[in-house]
């Protein structure tokens, strides 16, 4: 799939089901021990299709997707409100189908998560939380900027039933942010095509 062939936008409740297979197949694709105990976690669902719609129906939150020339999501994230008071958004869940990683797209669809938050949500910067083992997800978001701030918060074992056994004991989150800097709008960005 060529690159000019993606657009992004925001997710409907149609893609609700292709979405659910997207971000569950990118997470399960992880085959190191960073987060889990072995690489053998084929049947690990980090989402579900009803927490999706429960997403994208939420007044404070937008799902962004980078669409094929179909329509069909292959790339996904979230971007909501964390803390009017300093301006700042939450960034969530990115997850890019496995047959197009490596090719820049997550980098783009950041982007334009980061656009999104400037110009939607009035945010001047964006934090995220990311496991605290997965050294190659963090040197990739210190390379777009982004830094811890000191930060941390527990690993929810309790709220993962099914994954006893599964997950590595030492987990936490280490929180990041950026500032975004540019000025802040009143205008969702339109979609744009990926160049």
């Amino acid at each position: 799939m060529a690159a000019e062939s993606l657009t992004f936008r925001l997710a409907t409740a149609e893609d609700a089901v292709p979405l659910e297979q997207v971000i569950n197949t990118a997470f399960r694709d992880d085959r190191t021990t960073q987060v889990f105990l072995s690489a053998d976690h084929a049947a690990v669902d980090v989402t579900d299709v009803s927490a999706i719609l429960a997403y994208i129906a939420r007044p404070d939150a937008a799902v962004l997707v980078a669409a094929g020339p179909d329509g069909a999501p292959v790339a996904h994230c979230s971007v909501r409100r964390h803390d009017d008071t300093r301006r700042c958004a939450w960034f969530g869940l990115l997850a890019v189908d496995t047959r197009l990683q490596g090719r820049g797209l997550g980098g783009r669809l950041l982007a334009h998560a980061e656009d999104y938050a400037r110009q939607s949500l009035g945010a001047a910067r964006m934090e995220f939380s990311v496991v605290n083992t997965r050294a190659e997800l963090i040197a990739w978001y210190a390379r777009r900027g982004y830094q811890p701030t000191g930060a941390t918060e527990p690993f929810p074992y309790e709220s993962h039933p099914g994954w006893e056994g599964l997950l590595r004991g030492d987990l936490h989150f280490v929180v990041f942010g950026k500032e975004l800097g540019g000025a802040a709008g009143s205008t969702a960005p339109k979609p744009t095509s990926v160049t």
